[in-house]
């Protein structure tokens, strides 16, 4: 017989505690307010803190704020920067259970709520025959534990282009699920319902970045001239476009391209990545003067510069650099190392990458997860809105990519110990934080490549077989 007599009990009803409280409600609701093929319907309360405790309650707050979770927890049990999820018996009612969740930030008590769903639920379910059923947890006592997860990498990026996105809340929501924490969207035009996308991703305590082009569209490609006058063309467009669509959006900071996504390291006798740092120094000036504080990332392709270092040292400080192109995998399309060699250079241009300007503002893009056919791919005509596409629209695309979704998941199964891998060689030979980004399009759903990434992303101490096993059965993960 199911436990019937559980609450929420919360610190707080706003900000992104809410939204912990809300994902709670919906996800516990699924096991508790219904019965099997009885039309009977239940609720699942929610109580601020001070309500009558019942037998069973999830209680959710960060420490600082909650009087009945310092009551059950002690200081020294709850890491500093991370998350703890605690089971315990009620201390009043030795069948009844409280679940804590709870952390000293908000965005970090939301992940403390995905994990109790995705991964308690799968790893404490009871046995039923041979069979594990999450499903049936709620049927008897849950099991008692303790655990925490601190997270290697504070920021935990995705790229994306805006117009691939067929619906921005789910993307958004399944961000949040991955624990992904900054989402870097790329338009040719800024989209009509910015704003919107904006507001709600900040209620889950992503950051938005807004990508647009500095010279990447006008003359990035391979047969396009880089000459002084196309140059000044390029920084008169930037500095107005952020002016005129960017600067009174609300978003966290703007990300750019150039024209460095080529093989040669010059062009007419000049070196490409000279001409690229005092364009996009000069470029960032003008953009502080009007925002003083604009956080402004780099998107820098390494194929044209990588041997030019001592240039792109004199990129201003203030400026972060998102590196891509970097080598062989995790770095590259393809979804598995196909050269040993080159992955030994890999390793050690990625610890130049990491030293460089001193360690400071450098972030890193791996490409094995990405989903675009750039052999049919189509920019943006003019200003749109973005996500709001149609549900038959997104069931197209999703259906197109379902075979190379297979393909990705059986290269990373095999192959994902080399993601990890990379990830503890990065953790050895950083200088201060990275900025580990995931470039693909999961529009449709949440796939097992991506979430293995971005569980990696967060904390990749465990053998990588235990990371699969973990990820692979959360209920979330999309199989269709």
């Amino acid at each position: 017989m199911k436990q019937t007599d559980w609450k929420i009990i919360y610190t707080k009803f706003e900000g992104i505690t809410k939204t912990a409280v809300t994902f709670l409600s919906k996800e516990v609701g699924r096991f508790l307010i219904r019965e099997p093929d009885v039309y009977r319907i239940y609720v699942l309360p929610c109580e601020k803190e001070g309500c009558v405790v019942s037998q069973n309650a999830v209680i959710v707050g960060c420490y600082n704020e909650s009087t009945l979770i310092q009551q059950l927890v002690s200081p020294d049990e709850l890491p500093s920067d991370g998350f703890l999820v605690k089971v315990i018996e009620n201390p009043e009612d030795k069948d009844g259970r409280f679940v804590i969740l709870t952390s000293h930030t908000e965005q970090e008590l939301f992940y403390a709520a995905v994990s109790f769903i995705d991964d308690y639920f799968p790893k404490y379910a009871k046995h039923h025959g041979s069979n594990r059923m999450p499903d049936l947890i709620f049927d008897a006592p849950l099991t008692i534990c303790s655990y925490t997860e601190i997270p290697d990498h504070k920021t935990r990026s995705v790229f994306t282009w805006g117009h691939s996105i067929n619906d921005y809340r789910a993307y958004i929501d399944n961000m949040a699920r991955m624990k992904l924490n900054e989402l870097i969207v790329w338009n040719d035009y800024i989209p009509l319902n910015i704003r919107d996308i904006i507001d709600y991703a900040h209620a889950y305590g992503i950051k938005v970045i807004l990508g647009y082009s500095w010279g990447w569209k006008e003359i990035g490609n391979k047969t396009a001239e880089i000459t002084d006058e196309s140059i000044a063309k390029v920084k008169e467009l930037a500095v107005r476009e952020y002016r005129d669509n960017y600067a009174s959006v609300g978003c966290d900071g703007i990300y750019f391209q150039s024209f460095t996504e080529r093989k040669e390291e010059s062009v007419g006798g000049k070196l490409i990545s000279r001409m690229v740092v005092d364009m996009v120094n000069e470029v960032a000036e003008q953009l502080w003067e009007i925002t003083p504080d604009l956080r402004i990332i780099f998107g820098l392709h390494a194929t044209s510069v990588r041997n030019r270092l001592d240039e792109i040292a004199r990129v201003d400080a203030r400026m972060e650099i998102l590196w891509e192109d970097c080598g062989e995998f995790p770095y590259s399309y393809n979804s598995y190392v196909r050269d040993e060699e080159k992955y030994k250079e890999t390793l050690e241009f990625t610890k130049q990458m990491l030293e460089l300007r001193g360690g400071i503002g450098v972030g890193l893009v791996f490409k094995g997860v990405m989903m675009l056919d750039w052999s049919k791919f189509i920019n943006q005509r003019g200003p749109y809105i973005m996500g709001e596409n149609a549900p038959s629209v997104a069931a197209h695309d999703k259906r197109i990519r379902a075979n190379t979704w297979r393909e990705y998941a059986a290269d990373w199964m095999q192959n994902g110990e080399r993601v990890r891998e990379m990830l503890q060689f990065i953790g050895e030979h950083k200088v201060s934080e990275v900025n580990m980004c995931i470039a693909g399009t999961f529009d449709g759903g949440i796939y097992l490549p991506e979430a293995l990434c971005a569980q990696m992303f967060r904390t990749c101490e465990e053998p990588y077989s235990e990371i699969l096993k973990k990820t692979a059965r959360r209920a979330c993960i999309t199989v269709d």
